[in-house]
């Protein structure tokens, strides 16, 4: 497992197939999601990138072909050898997937508390210094339930990097957040990928703002296929036809969020508020 313990990790797709039982959702897979980078991976609805995110997290698993991370190929290591190989991933889940019974500090110790047999006193100075990187250290006592969303992303965040992973996984990070603070998520995305330089970042999402912000690298995923492979740069630029239509169905949607105009709703509810 030497290769395990390189600085740099990047993830080889070939010919991959996976899926569920018999339906399978990623068909002949060719991709490179290259290391020290940040990789959106991008597509419609049911197109199969949450299935291979999935696959990535050994959560499905492979049916043909090749999946190479830290250049060990997944699916021919043991259990125990993929355990292992999970331990240095980092994960954040779309809502923070936070334990409703303890507080920050003990959310962010878990990783270590499990993995390792440092002193107390250690991963207590290790977690507070990680929820400062996060803007969190004054929230370090209360609970997921007295946090917003987008701290409640925060937290998981620190979580995920808390082990200081070569490889994490972003899940839709900006879900549910409004504008303003999917705006700071990007720029803390950024801030840790600078922070942490040797880390591969495979952002999961939808949110193409935000990948205009923040990623480097695009994967367009298309029926279980990789139809786009390469640049941020030359993503937008391309004049491939599903690209383009692609592109513009995100600008569709994101127009479609506009709050609808009705004056003579609103004078309605303004005489009907003024006579009560």
């Amino acid at each position: 497992m030497d290769s395990l313990l390189q600085k740099t990790w990047d993830i080889r797709i070939e010919n991959l197939s996976a899926g569920y039982k018999d339906k399978t959702i990623i068909k002949s897979m060719n991709a490179h999601i290259p290391a020290r980078k940040i990789t959106a991976v991008l597509g419609e609805s049911g197109c199969g990138k949450t299935t291979l995110l999935k696959v990535f997290l050994g959560l499905i698993p492979v049916q043909n072909g090749k999946l190479y991370i830290a250049d060990k190929d997944i699916a021919a290591l043991s259990e125990k050898s993929f355990r292992f190989m999970r331990r240095r991933f980092g994960v954040l889940f779309q809502d923070g997937a936070l334990l409703s019974s303890l507080n920050l500090i003990d959310n962010v110790a878990l990783p270590l508390r499990e993995h390792t047999k440092l002193p107390q006193k250690i991963i207590n100075k290790a977690v507070l210094e990680t929820l400062d990187l996060v803007g969190l250290k004054e929230a370090a006592y209360r609970y997921p339930s007295e946090l917003s969303g987008g701290m409640r992303k925060r937290a998981g965040l620190a979580r995920a990097i808390i082990t200081e992973p070569p490889l994490l996984f972003y899940d839709e990070p900006t879900s549910g957040l409004d504008p303003i603070t999917s705006m700071k998520m990007d720029q803390l995305l950024l801030d840790m990928q600078s922070y942490y330089q040797n880390m591969t970042t495979v952002l999961i999402t939808h949110d193409m703002n935000s990948v205009k912000r923040v990623a480097d690298h695009i994967l367009l995923v298309k029926d279980g296929i990789a139809h786009f492979n390469g640049t941020k740069e030359d993503f937008f630029s391309s004049s491939d036809a599903y690209i383009k239509n692609f592109l513009e169905q995100q600008e569709n949607q994101e127009q479609k969020h506009t709050l609808p105009d009705n004056p003579e709703v609103r004078k309605a509810l303004d005489e009907w508020l003024k006579s009560q």
